[in-house]
Parts: C-alpha cells; structure tokens; sequence
C-alpha cells in the first residue's frame, strides 16, 4: 500500500514538474543599439511564448499624441526559422506563428528620422514619436517596445548592447544607473506608465534632494535659442516641488525627474510640449524658455497626483474635466504658494488663459462626450475645453468651501480625503465621480454638488459668476459676458493659498 502511494507520488511530481518545464516563466528581453550618428535603432527582443502555436505583439498607441501613423516607425522585422511571420499594418498587428521553434526572438528597426524637407511644426510631432538624430536620442518604450495581447505580464528587460560611450546616459527605471550595459528590468503591467530613456553628446543630469527624495533633472546643455535650463529649472526644485508635496502630504516617491530638451528638427519657435509619466515629466521646447514654459512644467509635473495616482475612471479621457482642469487649479495654485507666480502672472492665467477664452468659445457648452473625438484634430479648441472648464470649476467649488465653512476649509482639504480614499482602494480599484462627489459632501450639499457635475462639467453649460461672491481676496467682474477676477486691496496671494 505505502508502495503504492510512493509511486502515486512521484508520477505526480514528474508531471508536475515536466509542465512546470514547459511553462517556463513569461520574459521579454531587449537588447538595444544605437551608434550615435544614424537615425536608425537596432532592437533584438528576446521572449518567452505564452502560447504554443503563435504569439502576437502590437506596436505604437495611436492614443498616444494622436500618431495614427505610428506603424511607420517600424521597419525591417524578421524572424529565424522555422518561424515565421504576418503583419496586419492597419491593426498594428505582428503575428509570429513558432512552428516547432523552442527559443522565440523578433529583431527589427526603430526610425526617428527627421527629415529637414519636413521640419517640426508641432512639439507633438518629436514629443509622441521616437528622435534619433545625429547626438540625439530620446525615446519612450510604446515608441519601440512591443506589446502582448495576454494577461502573462511578462518581466521586461533592456540593455545597451552598443551606444556612443562618450555621451551621456539616462533611463526612468533605475536613474542612478549609469551604465546602459547594465540590465534594467520592469514588470509588463508596470510599462503602462511608461519608461524614458536619453542618450546624447549635449546632455547634463544633476541630482536634487527634495525632501528625501532624489530628483533628477536632465537638459539639453546648449541650444540655438540661449537657454541656460538648468538655471532655469533650479527655482522647481528649491520651492515649487516642496510646495506641492506639502499639498497633498505625500513624499512617498522613490524618485522623480524632469526631461527636458529642445526640438532637434524645428525651423523656427514653436513653443513647448510634454507629458507626465510615472516618477517624471518629459519636455519638447521649441523656444527661448519663457512664462509659458514655466506653466507646462508645472502643470505636467503637478500630473503626479492627478492624472497618475489618482483620475476618476478608467481612461484618461472620461473626465478630463478633473484630470486636466483640476490638476490645472492645482498647478496655479501651488506656483503662487512657492512665489513662483506672483499676483500678475497667477491672475494672468486665471484670467487671460481661462476664463476670457472660455467664456468667448464657440464651443464652451459642447457635451463632455464629444470631447475625445475631436481632442487632437481639433486641439486649440476641443483640446482645451476640459481645462478651462475643469480649472474654472475647481475655483469655483474652491470658492464654495471656503464660504460654506467660513474659511475653515478649501478644496485641498477635499482633494486630500478623496485621495486618501483612493489610496485605500486596491490597485485596479477605480476612483469614480460617486466617489469624488461623496468626498465633496462632507463639505458642500451633496444633491447640490451633482447637479453642479451633470450641469456644468457634463452637459457643459458655463457657470454664472453674475450672482456668485466670491471669499476674501478675490472680487469678480463681468464684461460682455466674460468674467474676471481681481485681487481686493490688500489680499495676499500667499496667505489665501498656503499649507
């Protein structure tokens, strides 16, 4: 009997452990190559098949800058046999069927060149695909990576295989890593905040300490337009970081970073782009840096909290209006707390750069629905519709605290309990408009704050300042139907904003 249960044992050990064989652990392995003076990067990708007959990949995020044509970017793929390959170009589409093949592996290149019969007219245009030019490399992982179409959540890894050892090296994953032959490594369901890298012989990386918190800032050294941008950035480190950590009471990063270099293809000044990513800021400027450069970098860097730890639904998009607008609130007021903006430049934006434009839109009460399909086509107007909505809204509602708790409360004491709550939710937990208008409960009437969503940031009808007092400091006018805000004599931007 016990020789029995001992034989029953080991063949089910040796099943279980042929099929742990034959499943080994999902990986995807990059190796990557660049010799500093083409426009062409070579990538060797390495991985295991989650499943026996075929695997599929797709590559570029169309949703990602609006690069419809991001397909193009990807040149020369092959496989060694027995695999073999089909393409599906208009679905993004990369089918490797295995054939009997045990090890798995797809090499292609990666194009970010920048012809000068085609200069940069847009930041968008280098900001959302890769750049590599002569000197210049700057890349974000949906612009060469692959991605997989099963829930395996594969570890990722990149290295360096050949580069210019000469230039200098930044990645997002690890920044203290100096070395690009070193491996760095990442789960897949992680890539979806993305990861940045920059190589290049005009590059300057200096560290910070922000309370605790190394922060990286990395620039272009020279460029044609004079800019010293570490200079520059130096007054974020000193006092706009600090007082947006102080803001939401939260300095529980590993690290961040600021990535910020000038066009390489542009003919004349465009101005400046960027995108916020997990633990960093990534920035295109096409100009001398100027006050509009300052408001993107803390806007884009703000998009720590909102937009990235915490949005309401499931994609970006769904409420802008909050993502966008009142991360834009957020932005303005903490760059008046630090004394980065002062009276004029923070009343400039409230005023120049919201409200009148808003107010005098054609589109100002288009429904929030038809926002998404119009944002890139359309983006001076539908593009900017949820921020100077959402933005006017968030001073507003700021507005409503303050009276309903005679100055007891203001809208970051909400914020703060509506990101504690999503900080309590498990990770795939979404936070929802119910949530945020429950958080908004405790300090305004919860029926009025609903009606305030449907009407004003869904339906899109524009609030009527006309009968609204505003709290101390501020006073309101109204001029062909345009609001504007003013300072009262003796106000104090700082006392009004400050933690």
């Amino acid at each position: 009997m016990e020789s029995k249960k001992i034989k029953g044992i080991l063949s089910f050990l040796l099943i279980f452990s042929s099929f742990s064989h034959a499943q080994p652990k999902p990986f995807m392995d990059y190796v990557l190559s660049w010799d500093g003076d083409s426009s062409n990067l070579e990538v060797e990708l390495t991985y295991a098949a989650s499943q026996k007959d075929s695997t599929v990949f797709i590559f570029g995020d169309p949703d990602f800058g609006g690069q419809h044509n991001i397909f193009n970017v990807i040149t020369n793929i092959r496989v060694a046999q027995p695999e073999t390959l089909r393409m599906d170009k208009a679905n993004r589409r990369i089918t490797i069927y295995h054939n009997g093949a045990k090890k798995h592996s797809i090499s292609y290149g990666i194009d970010g060149s920048l012809p000068v019969d085609r200069p940069t007219r847009t930041t968008q245009t280098e900001l959302f695909r890769p750049v590599i030019t002569k000197g210049m490399l700057t890349l974000v992982n949906v612009q060469f990576a692959l991605d997989v179409t099963d829930e395996s959540n594969p570890l990722v890894s990149f290295r360096w295989r050949n580069y210019p050892e000469s230039f200098t090296y930044f990645n997002s994953i690890r920044p203290a890593e100096k070395n690009p032959r070193d491996k760095l490594s990442a789960q897949y369901d992680d890539l979806s905040d993305l990861i940045y890298f920059v190589i290049g012989d005009n590059i300057e990386v200096k560290e910070y300490n922000v309370m605790g918190i190394p922060y990286y800032c990395v620039t272009t050294i020279e460029d044609t337009y004079g800019n010293d941008l570490q200079g520059n950035f130096q007054p974020f480190f000193k006092s706009y970081f600090p007082s947006i950590h102080r803001f939401w009471k939260d300095t529980d990063f590993p690290f961040y970073f600021l990535a910020v270099t000038v066009l390489q293809n542009n003919q004349k000044e465009i101005g400046a782009g960027g995108f916020g990513i997990k633990n960093g800021f990534v920035m295109k400027l096409g100009k001398k840096f100027d006050p509009r450069g300052i408001y993107v970098t803390a806007h884009e860097t703000s998009h720590s909290w909102i937009g990235t730890k915490m949005m309401l639904g499931a994609d970006s998009f769904d409420n802008q209006w909050f993502g966008e607008g009142f991360n834009d609130y957020i932005t303005i007021v903490n760059l008046a707390n630090s004394k980065i903006y002062g009276e004029e430049d923070f009343l400039h934006y409230l005023n120049e750069e919201t409200l009148k434009p808003h107010y005098e839109s054609k589109i100002k009460g288009a429904h929030n629905d038809s926002i998404a399909a119009k944002y890139w086509t359309d983006y001076a107007n539908y593009g900017k519709l949820p921020y100077r909505r959402g933005c006017i809204y968030a001073f507003y509602l700021d507005n409503q605290i303050r009276q309903a708790s005679n100055g007891k409360f203001t809208l970051r004491n909400m914020l703060l309990d509506l990101y504690g709550l999503k900080m309590g939710k498990k990770r795939d937990e979404l936070l929802t408009v119910d949530d945020f208008i429950n958080a908004g409960a405790s300090y305004v009437d919860k029926k009025e704050l609903e009606g305030q969503i449907v009407r004003y940031m869904i339906e899109g009808e524009p609030i009527d300042f006309n009968n609204i007092k505003l709290f101390d400091g501020f006073e309101v006018e109204i001029n062909d139907g345009v609001p504007r805000v003013n300072l009262t004599e003796g106000a104090d931007l700082t006392k009004i904003y400050q933690w």
